[in-house]
């Protein structure tokens, strides 16, 4: 695998620096890469093995919750151990799941640590976001990215429905975030559900049902998940109408008259026009009611 040839020629040439940022559409995927290169760096005997995975290993430290926040007071835990020398390996190496998750009082604590790490400690900071984490931060970490793979997305959504579990899979939904949401993802798909069919065909109270979408939605990152389902509702519509097979995320409302390419290209159009407004920190609210407001002239 591309993955191993990439991790084993760092181990090989003797070029491991202090601080590695991992980053992944599937945490799942960052997850099992920072432990197989924690089990390179460490070992990758039998024994090294069987200490990582039991969490016994004396020079390795794994931090991650299901809490939405890693606090300062975790990251102190994280320091302390870190500064211990190293007792079975040469290495020790600690790995922080969900990176974008630390406060700002925790990512400003780590940053020193970042600074003046100890010898021979190696961070692997695991993200899906890295746009949400310090540049002081990144410019002290050598960046990996690898794809998330469909065998790591299937394993992590297990517990969805099958319906929830192929828009996840089909559209490579960041599954921290799906995860993260819980019931609400379901919510999420069913407004966008609602409202794409509203929308695609050119309902009257189209803006008043806008409102059940917006109560779903808490965070930006839920706004700009319910753009991504927008638009994979409108380009299966765009494919039914092409004739086309292969993208069917969605059980597809029936089609009035109005629905034709012209709708919906424009429709996509004003979809990516307000993924740039999310982007450029506009008021999401005026975001979905502009988009709306502009399609209809």
């Amino acid at each position: 695998m591309t993955q191993d040839r990439t991790l084993q020629a760092i181990i090989d040439n003797n070029r491991l620096v202090h601080t590695y940022m991992i980053e992944s559409d599937a945490i799942e995927t960052a997850r099992r890469v920072g432990i197989h290169f924690a089990t390179m760096i460490l070992g990758s005997d039998d024994e090294t093995r069987k200490l990582i995975e039991s969490g016994n290993h004396p020079d390795y430290y794994y931090l991650r919750t299901d809490e939405m926040t890693i606090k300062k007071e975790d990251i102190s835990d994280v320091v302390r151990l870190m500064n211990q020398k190293p007792i079975h390996s040469d290495y020790k190496v600690y790995i922080i799941e969900s990176f974008e998750k630390l406060t700002v009082q925790a990512e400003n604590s780590i940053l020193k640590f970042l600074e003046e790490p100890p010898q021979k400690t190696v961070a692997l900071l695991l993200t899906t976001d890295k746009s949400s984490i310090l540049p002081t931060i990144h410019s002290r970490a050598q960046h990996l990215s690898f794809k998330g793979t469909d065998e790591d997305r299937k394993a992590a959504l297990m517990e969805l429905s099958e319906p929830l579990q192929h828009i996840a899979q089909t559209l490579k939904l960041d599954t921290n975030h799906v995860l993260d949401l819980g019931d609400d993802f379901k919510e999420i798909v069913n407004a966008a559900n609602f409202f794409g069919a509203r929308w695609l065909n050119d309902h009257p109270l189209v803006l008043i049902d806008l409102t059940r979408v917006l109560d779903v939605l808490k965070e930006r990152k839920d706004y700009i998940l319910m753009l991504t389902l927008l638009d994979a509702y409108v380009r299966q519509a765009m494919y039914e109408l092409l004739d086309i097979d292969g993208f069917k995320p969605f059980k597809l409302e029936p089609f009035t008259n109005t629905v034709n390419m012209t709708r919906v290209s424009r429709m996509l159009e004003e979809i990516e026009k307000a993924n740039q407004l999310l982007s450029s920190n506009v008021n999401p609210t005026l975001v979905f009611e502009s988009m709306i407001i502009r399609l209809k002239g």
